[in-house]
């Protein structure tokens, strides 16, 4: 199990359902947990996958992950300015349903990490 030193933050202070996800990845060397754009996120070697945005978490997914995600009630694109400009390939998942986020977590880790093996 890694250190929150080792993960790149506190763990004290993020909430409860994004440490869950922290602890699904916590055996996995290739994860850590850090910063993106000043929102405390878990990276796969050094890229974010997965994003603690308020009280939601916004996941980078392949095009059919994301198809099936913005299915769920209440799930959206990810547009972290309001703006109308969504993130490519992000959904934003709210709090209500946390149920689906380890699925997700694990939906998105393998994207990204897929993406950074050359």
């Amino acid at each position: 199990m890694q250190t929150a030193t080792q993960w790149g933050c506190q763990l004290t202070e993020m909430p409860v359902t994004f440490k869950s996800l922290v602890e699904q990845f916590a055996a996995n060397p290739r994860v850590a947990a850090g910063k993106w754009f000043g929102k405390t996120c878990l990276k796969v070697d050094g890229r974010a996958f997965a994003v603690l945005f308020g009280d939601d978490v916004a996941f980078k997914l392949a095009e059919d992950t994301r198809a099936r995600a913005l299915q769920i009630e209440e799930v959206g694109l990810f547009d972290p300015r309001g703006q109308g400009n969504p993130f490519k390939e992000w959904v934003q998942v709210p709090r209500s349903q946390a149920t689906a986020w380890p699925g997700l977590a694990g939906e998105a880790y393998e994207f990204v990490r897929a993406g950074t093996e050359g």
